[in-house]
């Protein structure tokens, strides 16, 4: 099976789409990412909607049960308190896979403080 990367994000209600495309392009370098993902309860904000649609990429929700069990490298305290995980955009990228994935370097930040981006690389389900 082939490899694909899958850019997770977490983000505050003000963020919008330059927030977004600023951490993204922080955390992509030279990865081809294949899609976008987010916890369910954040999936449908529009700037998140907008870039998908922009970069023509499918947008994932991923369940925050799930995202809970993803091992980050990011440890936030403020996250782990409201999110139970250390990285939203971090188990965001982790949780899209079934199986076996890793990540490809810890969470970005947008200059403006409301998006975090990172990438994770795993078997195409």
């Amino acid at each position: 099976m082939a490899t694909v990367c899958i850019a997770g994000f977490g983000f505050r209600s003000l963020a919008n789409t330059d927030s977004l495309v600023n951490a993204l392009n922080k955390a992509r370098a030279e990865y081809k990412i294949s899609g976008f993902s987010a916890p369910k309860d954040k999936v449908d904000h529009p700037a998140l909607k907008a870039l998908a649609k922009t970069y023509e990429l499918p947008l994932y929700a991923v369940e925050n049960e799930v995202m809970k069990s993803m091992e980050t490298f990011t440890q936030s305290a403020i996250v782990i308190e409201k999110r139970q995980t250390g990285s939203v955009a971090e188990s965001a990228a982790l949780a899209f896979f079934k199986g076996p994935a890793k990540l490809l370097g810890p969470r970005k930040i947008s200059d403006d403080g409301l998006a975090v981006c990172a990438i994770a690389e795993g078997e195409s389900i």
